[in-house]
């Protein structure tokens, strides 16, 4: 079960990869060639809600003698300071990159700086990524406090409350502050699903795990190809066919190469540094008269190499810093 789900986040983290190296060649005004077929390659977000549902839920049940603070401090440590790390190199980027240019107009200021390091639920990150990282610490937060509380009940019960109140406030199209966009954003029931799913299968329900895992697996190329769009509703668009597949990974237990397990596990770094990746061979790139994202190959070769670094980033960094991190 937790090969096929650990293979599906490198899946998920790759789409979104694909997703940011056709919207640049479009931004650019470039033909995105075969990249075009992922133009909906953002659900892959939507796969990681869904999955992080599943895993918290399906990591702690029966354990709420953990208590919320040691759940916090897990979540914590597996997140935030990877994410401070590749914010570090960003900046550091930005800067080299306004040195060579004597303009200083694109650096941040220390607002965005600072909501960037505390990760608020507040648009404008330096970190176009970070916006996710901050629903899930909100998903955290609500899990850790109903949860230890009133066990999985009580924390679906919160979910779909929280997951209600976005629905209608989108389907009523209601004007929304930007400082609540992250708060109100309509995909938080995919944690539900991951939740819902999670609990069947501590259950032992696990009829239907083919055609789920065949549903799913159509319904997201049908939105990664762009055939099907959000403008019927992401939340369901993209979460029914990511809930399908989970479920099918997760029920059928399937066998998945070895491979696959850690490009899984490097889903993370490579979820947070591609576009850093992207930033820093793409300024080398054109400094040698070559335009990143003017072909499918270099494009291409953009994607490889971030998939490329987060690898070897997971294997001498984060490893280590995981067995360092266990025992905080």
């Amino acid at each position: 079960m937790i090969g096929g789900l650990q293979m599906l986040r490198g899946v998920a983290a790759t789409l979104v990869v694909l997703f940011h190296l056709q919207a640049a060649a479009v931004a650019e005004g470039y033909d995105a060639g075969l990249l075009g077929w992922f133009r909906g390659g953002e659900v892959g977000v939507d796969v990681f809600f869904v999955l992080s549902g599943f895993v918290i839920f399906h990591a702690v049940e029966g354990r709420r003698d953990m208590g919320a603070l040691r759940f916090l401090r897990q979540r914590f440590w597996r997140i935030v300071p990877p994410y401070w790390a590749v914010l570090v190199l960003t900046l550091l980027s930005l800067a080299g990159l306004c040195l060579m240019r004597g303009d200083w107009s694109e650096w941040p200021g220390f607002g965005r700086i600072v909501l960037s390091v505390l990760l608020l639920p507040l648009p404008d990150h330096v970190m176009a990524v970070a916006w996710t990282l901050a629903v899930e610490g909100l998903f955290y937060l609500l899990f850790a406090a109903t949860y230890f509380r009133g066990g999985a009940a009580a924390a679906i019960a919160a979910l779909a409350v929280w997951s209600l109140v976005t629905q209608v406030w989108n389907l009523l199209r209601l004007p929304v502050d930007p400082a609540f966009g992250v708060l109100l954003f309509s995909g938080v029931i995919e944690f539900l699903f991951g939740g819902l799913i999670a609990l069947a299968i501590g259950r032992g329900w696990r009829a239907g795990a083919v055609p789920a895992l065949i549903l799913g697996a159509v319904g997201l190329a049908l939105v990664v190809t762009g055939h099907v769009t959000f403008a019927w509703g992401r939340s369901w668009v993209a979460g029914l066919p990511s809930a399908a597949l989970v479920y099918g990974l997760a029920a059928g237990n399937w066998r998945v190469p070895a491979r696959t397990l850690v490009w899984g596990e490097a889903s993370y770094l490579l979820y947070l540094l591609h576009l850093l990746v992207f930033s820093v061979a793409g300024t080398l790139l054109r400094m040698a008269g070559i335009a990143p994202y003017g072909s499918t190959i270099s494009m291409l070769g953009l994607g490889a190499l971030s998939i490329a670094v987060s690898v070897a980033a997971t294997l001498w960094l984060e490893r280590p810093y995981r067995r360092w991190s266990r025992g905080r």
